[in-house]
């Protein structure tokens, strides 16, 4: 036993020296990998060696792999470390910003990651001991996390130990460990929207917050998320009049009116369309003439679309759009005659079809708005 000690310890040495003198491949072909991802704007990476299987089928774990705390540790003399999730170097794990590994608040930084292996579940620890050489010196004292996970069978046999981003959402992921036949996941959750948020306010201070583009796409940002619409609201007014460098565009009139819609101020939403309007072109028309005509808004639906005639002339989309304002006003026979134009400046024979479909629907006293 003690020549195996002082055959391990050898090794390690000239492993340790090799490490720190010569950027040369690892002892034992275990190669190195980084994985990474990002959760909204939170970067996630994993850096780890990968052993193999080997023809050791069957026996990686409980043998090759030892159970719980029973691999060895050269600080104590025995065997009450943890695995060290990979081969050679510790494996680490490193997180933007703060997160929540399954359910518990982690700070933003860097972890070694073991695990303490079990037959149906397994321990994962972080660990500020990210410079060790595996878990040979491993101390609980250095523990940051101890979360035990549930382990899965693997359909099909992984022959390199790997780390896989194996489930996405908007706010999280799930990490899975596997090898051989066994994976270990662990969920990962991002306080997505408050980190996106200020990181948005501390670029608003410098030069970026000048540029009127970056005001529109961070408000458009809360209005899609239905967060911060008090201030995304600010946000989307300087870009419109902001100096020295507010724009007018078309986009940022419908984006600032977008927001008065979320705050329910309908009114100001449809002033501030009416001046966008005014140097919109005619599919923005038809687009706002579908959005009104969708809240219900019929009345202002056709004074949109009787402003579009009034610019653009008796074209299709002029006709095809009041059509469709005429019919949410109820007033099929105007809906119709305006359709019947459309018809007969229809281009293509799939808008003609579709156009035939809405005369015949009007002519039967029904409405075409779906």
């Amino acid at each position: 036993m003690k020549k195996f000690f002082f055959f391990l310890l050898s090794t390690l040495l000239l492993s340790w020296t090799a490490d720190a003198q010569m950027d040369v491949p690892s002892n034992g072909f275990n190669p190195g990998a980084t994985i990474s991802e990002e959760v909204g704007i939170t970067s996630i990476t994993i850096r780890y060696s990968r052993p193999g299987v080997k023809g050791r089928e069957g026996q990686i774990w409980g043998k090759v792999v030892a159970d719980g705390f029973g691999n060895y540790n050269m600080a104590t003399g025995t065997m009450t470390s943890p695995w060290r999730a990979g081969a050679n170097k510790a494996t680490t794990i490193e997180f933007e910003h703060d997160v929540q590994l399954e359910g518990h608040d982690v700070s933003a930084g860097k972890y070694a990651l073991f695990v303490a292996m079990g037959a149906e579940k397994a321990t994962l620890i972080l660990s500020k001991q990210t410079e060790g050489w595996g878990s040979f010196l491993y101390d609980e004292s250095d523990d940051v996390l101890r979360v035990e996970v549930e382990t899965q069978v693997l359909d099909e046999p992984v022959e390199w130990l790997k780390y896989e981003f194996v489930d996405h959402e908007e706010d999280g992921c799930t990490i899975a460990l596997q090898w051989e036949n066994r994976a270990v996941p662990f969920r990962i959750k991002v306080d997505v929207d408050n980190i996106v948020l200020a990181r948005i306010r501390e670029e608003f201070k410098g030069v970026k917050g000048f540029i009127s583009a970056n005001r529109i796409h961070a408000s458009m940002y809360c209005f899609e998320k239905n967060i911060h619409l008090e201030e995304a609201v600010g946000w989307a007014e300087k870009a419109v009049t902001g100096k020295p460098f507010g724009q007018n565009g078309f986009s940022a009139y419908e984006n600032l009116a977008n927001g008065y819609e979320k705050l329910g101020r309908t009114e100001e939403a449809h002033a501030t369309m009416q001046e966008g309007l005014k140097i919109a072109e005619i599919n923005q028309f038809a687009a706002y003439n579908k959005k009104l005509i969708g809240q219900g808004r019929a009345k202002q639906a056709l004074e949109v679309m009787h402003e579009a005639k009034a610019r653009f002339g008796d074209t299709f989309i002029v006709n095809d759009g009041l059509s469709y304002a005429y019919s949410a006003a109820g007033e099929h026979q105007e809906a119709l005659s305006f359709a019947n134009k459309a018809l007969q400046q229809a281009k293509s024979e799939k808008t003609k079809n579709r156009v035939r479909e809405e005369i015949n629907t009007l002519k039967s006293g029904r409405g075409i708005n779906r």
